[in-house]
């Protein structure tokens, strides 16, 4: 089962784009939620096609500079699609409302790995 995270509105200076891929993460960008689900259309009949399946409870739709939606507007198969305030795409947070990288993660796993470090260099010393 494959998620998708679906945002709308992402211009990288004046050209569109429209999805950005990794392995089995697949980030969809649309201008609207009508293209939104034109894209999660033709990646689902792709799916079927090829026996890959996406799982609406793994997938997430988020708004980045504007306001989410209060009803379920986007769908995979006949299941709708959750709105989230913060999404999370290879390893990295976005928060949705500003627009902003989440650096907390990196700063937990950061500490985690230089105290492993320490630790080791420490037992070495010896």
């Amino acid at each position: 089962m494959h998620s998708v995270i679906a945002a709308y509105g992402l211009y990288i200076g004046s050209v569109f784009t429209g999805a950005l891929l990794y392995a089995d993460d697949i980030a969809l960008l649309a201008c609207s939620c009508l293209g939104l689900q034109k894209l999660i259309n033709v990646c689902t009949t792709y799916g079927l096609q090829w026996d890959i399946r996406f799982n609406p409870a793994k997938s997430q739709i988020v708004c980045f500079g504007g306001k989410c939606p209060d009803h379920d507007l986007v769908h995979i198969g006949s299941k709708a699609v959750k709105w989230s305030e913060r999404v999370k795409y290879l390893g990295c947070y976005f928060r949705c409302s500003k627009g902003e990288v989440d650096p907390s993660c990196f700063v937990g796993k950061f500490y985690g790995t230089f105290n492993n470090i320490l630790n080791f260099l420490g037992s070495k010393r010896d």
